[in-house]
């Protein structure tokens, strides 16, 4: 694996890491009243997918099992606001998905470590 895939790995698990703490301080009410923690959580989504988009496609070849090109167009939803974005729905991302994508790379980079 590529230093620069490792680097840009390491951004993806603190951003993950930023998302769960956001969304587990306040809970999921909290969540849906506070436009600053939504916007926090929104941003680091962003964040994801751009550090997703600038690995090398090499990775996503060999890591298949990771949805890159979800996490790629849930960044330009985000970044674009096509349509306006449904707090539930990020909620739920952030409590299911973001979790296990986060554990997904720490495995991934426990490999090459």
């Amino acid at each position: 694996m590529k230093h620069r895939d490792i680097q840009l790995l390491k951004k993806i698990i603190s951003e993950c890491k930023d998302v769960i703490r956001y969304t587990n301080e306040i809970g999921e009410k909290g969540f849906l009243k506070s436009d600053i923690f939504q916007k926090a959580t929104a941003m680091s989504l962003l964040n994801i997918g751009e550090h997703a988009n600038a690995l090398t496609r090499e990775l996503w070849t060999e890591y298949k099992d990771i949805q890159w090109r979800k996490i790629i167009d849930l960044r330009n939803i985000v970044a674009h606001g096509y349509g306006e974005l449904r707090m539930e729905l990020i909620w739920n991302l952030s409590q299911k998905e973001i979790p296990d994508l986060m554990r997904q790379l720490e495995d991934l980079l426990n490999r090459f470590e």
